[in-house]
């Protein structure tokens, strides 16, 4: 079973990096943007079953270009079928950028999923008009 799941991950997560993987909005290079730049990174995003909820945490770098409205949502996917679990994505916060970059870590807590299975967390930072921008993959969890 393990070698399965480790085959389906990999195939996953080479499908999901098309989608962008942890991508760095208009500032590549992880140097200092103009002020001009739109910054926008979504990074180190962790998700684990507690209790009867799944918490997740995701860090969001935000800013360079001011009054930017922006919407960090979330889904999760079926790590074995690769199909995504949760019917739509959900909005976990949104943000209004300034010149000023900052990062902060976002929380998310829901419903644990009535499927056991394998998950992961997709967390995905988009811009004005649902343009995206970034994203971000828990590494695989299971829910009993």
């Amino acid at each position: 079973m393990r070698p399965r799941v480790l085959l389906l991950t990999a195939t996953l997560l080479a499908v999901l990096s098309g989608c962008g993987g942890s991508g760095n909005g208009a500032a590549p290079g992880g140097g200092s943007p103009k002020a001009s730049k739109l910054v926008a990174k979504v990074e180190h995003a962790t998700a684990k079953v507690e209790g009867a909820s799944i918490v997740g945490t995701a860090k969001v770098t935000e800013g360079g270009r001011p009054g930017e409205r922006l919407s960090l949502r979330y889904g999760l996917v079926d790590a074995v079928s690769g199909v995504r679990a949760s019917q739509e994505e959900r909005l976990a916060a949104k943000y209004t950028t300034t010149a000023s970059v900052r990062s902060k870590d976002v929380s998310i807590r829901f419903p644990k999923p009535d499927t056991p299975t394998d998950y992961l967390l997709h967390v995905v930072l988009y811009g004005p008009g649902g343009s995206y921008l970034a994203s971000s993959d828990s590494a695989v969890f299971t829910v009993r």
